[in-house]
């Protein structure tokens, strides 16, 4: 069921539930008042007839005979009785049977008057005194013109109340057909961007003032953001396609050639053989950083975090770039040595990721410096582990300082060196995993690592430990 029509349901509900209670609340105040009145009214006859008797203005007798052919429902029928229980007078003989006047002698003696029905009669008894005795005096009728006015009153109660009912019901379907038509819109909206695959579309936000405006305009953030990623994605597939194409397209031509040359020499094969190792190695190194950045998608909770010492994956790393580029020159500096615990050098996090980020930026440092030369240098200050790639080369322009963590991004120093515009954006995520800061600038690089001290059990720092990894 709609949440439009659950509305409408439920509130012509709670509303035609008061409106009946309040009917019937009604109806039964002027029910109770009518009764009240007509008994007082049946308490005045018969006081008036005791009088008479009492009095003795008129003879029992003539006063029976005079009484005794008026309708009972026009007038109430009087029975009175003395002190002792004698009957003295009765309107009409078979009025009700006496037995049932007696019953109530002894309560009307004990309690005072009383009220009862007998069929479809109402019985009044009450005591009252008289210039010579006491009398217990009955009056018996039945409130024809009461019990009328209380008919009509429950006809026009209903009437109204089913009147009032359709308005309530049309009322309150127009108000939430009226408060939902912003949402119908939306939804309409919501579907024609399904649709049309458009995510450049976006829905109204109104006012911007109300709960529907704040749900457009959150509605139109994720999409923004969908957009945005879904670009990325194209971008990325495209410049995937594009790196894979060169290395493959070099290594396909380099056979071909060498096919169509069944005579080459000894030299010419082994030329082309470090050709297309020197490809596939490209091919390779892009294959494993697209691995490594799919990683950095994972929540953290899925990677493997331990305890691990800076220093000793620094020494690991660079013996790492030595051995697999002979012409770079690493030099790591300890700047101050008087670290006395090992857990302020030592970090928890992923290793592999990490001499991954570290190697990336040792490998930037020496690939654009002009002697293949970088140093590293590593210190602990402020609680903060800090770790300096400073290289000599070419540096960055301003222009390209804010597209340098775009995957596949490469600057106008492209030139210089090869490379595929993946290092420095898996870098960048790998430093977030880890909480940590990474920050460039055009004099020594300063990756930030928080330090694993006795007030930081993890890689998330406390607020007097942030990280900060920065490129100086």
């Amino acid at each position: 069921m709609k949440i439009q029509n659950r509305l409408t349901l439920l509130f012509s509900f709670l509303f035609g539930i008061i409106l009946f209670g309040f009917i019937v609340g009604v109806y039964q105040f002027y029910s109770n008042r009518s009764r009240e009145d007509y008994f007082q009214r049946l308490h005045l006859k018969a006081a008036l007839k005791v009088d008479l008797i009492d009095g003795e203005t008129i003879a029992p007798d003539v006063l029976h005979a005079f009484y005794e052919n008026i309708p009972p429902n026009y007038e109430p029928q009087v029975t009175i009785y003395g002190e002792d229980g004698r009957l003295i007078y009765r309107d009409k003989k078979n009025a009700l049977p006496e037995k049932e006047y007696r019953d109530l002698l002894p309560r009307i003696h004990k309690s005072g008057p009383c009220c009862v029905w007998h069929e479809d009669k109402q019985i009044y008894g009450f005591a009252i005194e008289g210039y010579k005795t006491n009398y217990i005096v009955f009056a018996t009728g039945k409130d024809v013109r009461g019990e009328e006015q209380l008919q009509t009153l429950k006809m026009v109660f209903a009437v109204a109340y089913l009147i009032v009912m359709l308005f309530i019901v049309l009322t309150v379907r127009l108000l939430t057909k009226q408060a939902f038509r912003p949402v119908a819109r939306m939804t309409a909206q919501v579907k024609d961007i399904t649709h049309s695959n458009q995510l450049n579309i976006r829905l109204d936000e109104g006012n911007r003032k109300d709960e529907l405006a704040g749900l457009a305009i959150t509605f139109n953030r994720m999409i923004a953001q969908l957009e945005k990623a879904f670009n990325a994605q194209k971008q990325f597939v495209y410049n995937i396609s594009h790196e894979l194409r060169t290395p493959l397209s070099a290594i396909i031509t380099e056979l071909e050639l060498s096919q169509n040359k069944p005579n080459s020499k000894k030299e010419d094969y082994e030329a082309v053989v470090d050709l297309v190792l020197k490809d596939a190695r490209r091919l390779a190194k892009l294959s494993n950083n697209l691995l490594d950045m799919a990683k950095t998608n994972y929540s953290p909770t899925e990677i493997a975090m331990h305890e691990i010492r800076l220093d000793e994956l620094l020494i690991d790393v660079c013996h790492k770039i030595r051995k697999s580029s002979p012409g770079y020159t690493v030099q790591l500096i300890f700047d101050k040595t008087d670290i006395e615990d090992d857990r302020l050098i030592s970090v928890k996090g992923n290793e592999y990721l990490l001499s991954v980020a570290l190697g990336n930026l040792i490998d930037n440092g020496c690939k654009f410096s002009p002697d293949r030369t970088c140093e590293v240098h590593i210190s602990y200050e402020n609680q903060t582990i800090i770790i300096r790639v400073i290289d000599q080369g070419i540096g960055i322009s301003e222009k390209d300082m804010e597209s340098i963590f775009t995957p596949f991004f490469r600057g106008e120093n492209q030139s210089f060196a090869e490379g595929n515009g993946i290092g420095l954006s898996l870098t960048h995520k790998i430093i977030q995993m880890h909480q940590a800061r990474f920050t460039s600038h055009h004099s020594p690089a300063k990756p930030c690592l928080p330090s694993n001290s006795a007030t930081s059990a993890n890689i998330r720092p406390k607020p007097s430990l942030r990280p900060d990894i920065q490129t100086i």
